[in-house]
């Protein structure tokens, strides 16, 4: 309850980038990779993140992951990680997760395949997936090094992709050079 809270507020109230000491602590979120292999996002902690939801249904998704792809390509070595995270299948259960994308892996490698993509992607449970109420496809979350919120970006937008650009070489000068991969 009390992530649940904490993410609410996170996402209620956040929306203009905040002085790096004022940012809300995102929650650490487990994620599962294709094998369902976990992740916990603490573990990129250290690393400037962006955590991207997103379903292969989504129009806006199918323009927005290259350029994360491409965002990734120019800066990961300096310390950025992308996490695509994919929404597609709301009731994802960690116990059964083999059966439970055995329909929807075929798709998701097809959409990654179609659209050029090498980021790995992740999923969350039906649980998360709930408390999270993510809402507006694609959802954008940059997180600084900390894992404080930076900035959301709900939906997708040329100006939008310009500011998380900028706010991410922002994030990658201030210091630290770990690299940018999530493992």
């Amino acid at each position: 309850m009390k992530r649940k809270l904490l993410l609410g507020l996170v996402l209620a109230s956040f929306a203009t980038f905040a002085a790096a000491q004022d940012r809300p602590q995102f929650p650490d979120l487990e994620l599962l990779d294709d094998g369902g292999r976990p992740l916990a996002l603490s573990a990129v902690i250290g690393k400037a993140t962006v955590i991207n939801f997103w379903a292969t249904w989504c129009g806006p998704c199918r323009v927005e992951l290259p350029e994360l792809q491409k965002l990734y390509d120019e800066v990961g070595g300096k310390g950025l990680v992308v996490l695509p995270v994919n929404v597609d299948h709301p009731g994802l259960r960690k116990e059964s997760f083999g059966s439970d994308t055995a329909r929807l892996r075929p798709r998701v490698e097809s959409f990654t395949a179609n659209a050029g993509l090498s980021l790995p992607m992740y999923y969350v449970d039906g649980p998360t997936q709930a408390q999270l109420r993510v809402g507006t496809i694609p959802l954008t979350i940059l997180l600084d090094r900390k894992g404080g919120v930076v900035r959301m970006y709900e939906g997708y937008s040329e100006e939008g992709m310009r500011d998380l650009r900028e706010l991410v070489a922002q994030l990658l000068a201030e210091g630290g050079g770990k690299k940018g991969s999530p493992k």
